[in-house]
């Protein structure tokens, strides 16, 4: 079985203003599913460089079983809600 990886970092595309987390087995894996979410091309460069390879504070209590990628609309909030895109 995989073990999946936690990447976090800024925002991209509708959601630039927010604050993404990404639960992948790979950095590649990592860009496919943010370039899904936003709907462009993310290159494995982007997580590499500015993604940090840990869960964001805001999905402490959030502990995934399957890839996907969150995005936290108001970081650096007291009300930051995090949603599941895919």
């Amino acid at each position: 079985m995989k073990k999946l990886k936690f990447w976090n970092g800024r925002g991209h595309g509708k959601y630039v203003r927010g604050h993404m987390n990404i639960a992948a087995y790979s950095q590649k894996h990592a860009a496919e599913l943010l370039s899904k979410v936003i709907g462009g091309t993310i290159g494995i460069y982007e997580i590499k460089e500015y993604y940090s390879n840990c869960w964001g504070n805001s999905m402490k209590d959030i502990t995934p079983t399957a890839p996907g990628v969150w995005v936290e609309e108001e970081p650096h909030t007291t009300t930051g809600k995090v949603t599941q895109i895919i």
